[in-house]
């Protein structure tokens, strides 16, 4: 839900992220001895390409954070407001529990430690030299791309979740949600207060470029410490699966560069709300 949709509605005094559809949830999740080295598909290649994405969650939703607090003050539309809290609260508890995750991934021997120390560095660098607008723009891209993963396995082909160990699940199915739930946030305050979307087209260009390089470099970094890099097996089982995220979302992708685009326009409201009912035990529609 954008704040432009609901302009001339009455707007209570302070709105929470549930009376927008973007819920801050606690989980708390823990990782012990049950959890197995692969634990998506019992593939190591599937599980090395989500544990590196796992090891750049906490530094990047933080600068997805700082980048979008660039332009809180310049907002004074009351409920893109409580969006960009609720943005922020999601985002916050992304890098905590995937925090979790990552120390669970560390101490069955993989270096994601190094991953998540080399990705700070890049961050910290965009936040001292690139410029707000820059930051903001490359968020909204990195944001269109996580919600696209996300809605592949919450609509497209849902049975993926099925794959992953139920020690690890939740987290994987939890951040899918919330990654819907707040698609539009980053790209509201973009076109709201930059608004230039030929720069916004040529960035996710460079994006999509930098993601399909560098998901792969790091997956295979950590493949190599799991035994399995020259098995057979792991590469018949696990490529399939990631040509078919290409190739069920390619369209998706190619929406984005519309002159009237809108991540609200992927509506897939039917099957997030089965899938909080599922995984989160929450039933009934949800505001936004």
């Amino acid at each position: 839900m954008s704040g432009a949709a609901l302009q001339g509605e009455p707007v209570p005094a302070r709105l929470r992220g549930e009376d927008v559809g973007i819920p801050v949830r606690k989980l708390g999740l823990q990782y012990g001895d049950n959890v197995p080295e692969f634990w998506f598909g019992d593939n190591a290649l599937l599980t090395c390409l989500f544990a590196s994405f796992s090891a750049s969650l906490p530094g990047g939703e933080g600068q997805f954070i700082h980048s979008v607090r660039n332009y809180q003050d310049q907002i004074k539309d009351p409920l893109l407001m409580a969006q960009v809290r609720a943005f922020i609260g999601q985002e916050a508890q992304h890098s905590r529990e995937h925090e979790a995750l990552n120390k669970c991934m560390q101490a069955k021997g993989y270096p994601i430690g190094r991953i998540e120390r080399l990705l700070e560095k890049i961050n910290k660098s965009q936040r001292e030299h690139a410029a707000p607008k820059r930051q903001l723009v490359m968020t909204v891209c990195g944001e269109h791309i996580t919600a696209l993963m996300a809605d592949y396995y919450i609509s497209k082909n849902p049975e993926t979740l099925g794959m992953v160990h139920p020690s690890v699940r939740k987290i994987w199915a939890w951040h899918s949600i919330e990654e819907s739930e707040h698609k539009a946030v980053a790209f509201d305050v973009y076109m709201k207060l930059v608004g230039d979307r030929k720069y916004l087209c040529r960035q996710m260009r460079i994006s999509i470029f930098m993601f399909l390089l560098t998901a792969p470099l790091l997956a295979l970094y950590l493949l190599m410490y799991s035994g399995r890099f020259f098995s057979w097996k792991t590469w018949r089982e696990g490529l399939p699966l990631l040509w078919r995220m290409l190739r069920d979302s390619r369209h998706d992708f190619r929406d984005f560069y519309k002159p009237d685009f809108h991540p609200s326009q992927h509506d897939n409201t039917e099957k997030l709300n089965a899938a909080r009912a599922r995984y989160l035990g929450e039933y009934g529609p949800q505001p936004g």
